[in-house]
């Protein structure tokens, strides 16, 4: 309301449904480090545990926030109306979520304190070893053929980019409707475009009236463009200050042969046919996803690139290493290769889709690479921190692993259940069930299996140029299966 910009009708809905999913997340990053530090630490306070856990994750969650903040505020720049709305709506919307999660989540902690997870009684011990322990075991055990494994996996499903197309169109929704049935006898028998013209519409400017033989020129001249069925007769408004010229394409109006038509030569020989004294534009459904696809195309070019360099930039601050934000990047890349890939596998070969609707690379790239770097950064952050203390890097993996796979693998899970609710709106079935699929790889393919792997891999030179190094010091209740008990903060060392 302040900047005057109008939501589009589906913002509402997926702020919702972002709100809900990232509100979860925190919740439950804070709350499995919580009971671990409670674990850890029975003589301490709740208060003094939930203050501690708080600066701990607090730092992970900030980050979190940051990049879903800097990736959709991207959106700000862009020409496309929708993506322009967008964008700031959820990217204000996070920040008030993130000043819900360092507040009001801790208060609860602290004041519900062991309450928090009754009736369970299993917080007065440590847990046997599970299958957490034993995954994050097997990871940092054999790197080489989880990263092998994960790669291969992810690869394969953007092999799914291969031909891929972007649909501007309504697709095939009403394939078996009447009015569909109907369109197809009138494009057998008549041009295409009969159903849905191009039109040229013809204003005077000169004070003068328009009249058909006026206009005479400019639609012969419209029926030598090469894909141009028929054009109707010219129509006049009642003061004659205005006319409307029909095409017929040949082509189907939401292919992309109608729409080069129309951004191409129509135009072109409209420009150059239109009558001294008279001003003309195109229009039609061809022309205005031709539109759509130049400033998509050009939002693409400026979001993209924008987006990753603050992405980037917030993970070097964070994880202050030039090398980890790399690795981190191109996984989140990998990832989002492979489910616009799977996207276009599933709609275009096996449904047969015309393409993958036209916005769909944008939001996925913004939701997958920027939701999904929320668990890269919680793992990265608890990996770096475990190798702050003594043993090996392979040893500081698997317990980094461990503590953080049931929080990563319980709130991708409850993300992508609240973005899969997409499905029930029609026309949402795509970015649902991408968006879906992007949070479920990011979670528990590269944050949990290809990450650790990479590191246990690169060891403690991951974190180039400040690498940090194990204290002499250790804690008598710190075991290599077991959390640290230290409440300071980890210290970097050179």
């Amino acid at each position: 309301m302040l900047t005057g910009r109008k939501l589009d009708a589906g913002t509402p809905d997926l702020i919702s449904v972002v709100l809900l999913g990232i509100g979860i997340d925190y919740l439950l990053f804070l709350l499995f480090r919580f009971r671990e530090q409670l674990r850890a630490r029975p003589e301490q306070s709740a208060r003094e545990a939930a203050g501690q856990v708080s600066g701990r994750v607090g730092t992970a969650i900030t980050s979190a926030a940051l990049t879903i903040v800097a990736g959709f505020a991207t959106l700000g720049v862009a020409t496309f109306g929708q993506f322009r709305s967008l964008g700031p709506a959820i990217a204000v919307a996070v920040l008030v979520m993130l000043l819900g999660s360092l507040t009001l989540l801790p208060a609860l902690l602290a004041a519900a304190g062991r309450k928090m997870f009754w009736p369970s009684k299993a917080l007065g011990h440590e847990p046997d070893e599970g299958r957490a322990a034993r995954f994050a075991a097997q990871v940092a055990r054999r790197p080489m053929t989880m990263t092998f494994a994960s790669v291969a996996l992810l690869a394969a499903l953007a092999a799914g980019l291969i031909g891929i197309r972007m649909d501007y169109g309504q697709g095939n929704a009403a394939a078996k409707t009447p009015a569909a049935a109907t369109e197809t006898e009138i494009s057998r028998a008549l041009p295409a475009g009969v159903s849905d013209p191009t039109s040229v519409f013809v204003t005077a400017t000169d004070g003068g009236t328009l009249t058909a033989g006026r206009l005479d020129g400019l639609s012969r001249a419209l029926t030598q463009v090469k894909g141009v069925g028929q054009v109707a007769p010219t129509v006049l408004n009642k003061d004659h200050r205005a006319a409307r010229i029909d095409l017929y394409p040949t082509a189907d109006p939401q292919s992309q042969q109608a729409r080069d038509l129309a951004s191409g030569p129509v135009r072109a020989a409209v420009a150059q046919h239109t009558p001294a004294g008279t001003t003309a534009h195109v229009g039609g459904t061809a022309a205005i996803y031709a539109d759509i696809s130049t400033a998509v195309d050009h939002d693409l070019k400026i979001v993209f690139p924008v987006a990753a360099a603050l992405i980037a930039l917030i993970l070097l601050l964070l994880l202050r290493s030039l090398l980890a934000p790399v690795i981190l990047m191109l996984s989140v890349g990998l990832g989002f290769a492979a489910t616009l890939g799977a996207a276009t596998l599933l709609f275009q070969h096996v449904l047969g889709k015309p393409g993958v609707n036209f916005s769909l690379p944008l939001v996925l790239f913004l939701f997958v690479v920027a939701l999904g770097t929320d668990y890269n950064i919680l793992i990265s952050d608890r990996i770096r921190e475990e190798m702050q203390r003594p043993g090996p890097a392979r040893a500081a993996v698997a317990r980094a692993a461990q503590h953080t796979t049931p929080a990563i693998a319980t709130a991708g899970l409850v993300l992508a259940s609240s973005f899969a609710t997409l499905a029930t709106t029609p026309g949402n079935e795509q970015i649902a069930f991408a968006t879906t699929l992007g949070i479920l790889l990011s979670a528990l393919v590269l944050s949990l299996v290809l990450v650790p792997a990479l590191t246990a891999l690169l060891g403690r030179s991951i974190w180039w140029p400040v690498r940090p190094r194990p204290t002499k010091r250790s804690h008598p209740q710190h075991r290599a299966n077991a959390p640290a008990p230290e409440p300071d903060r980890v210290m970097m060392a050179d």
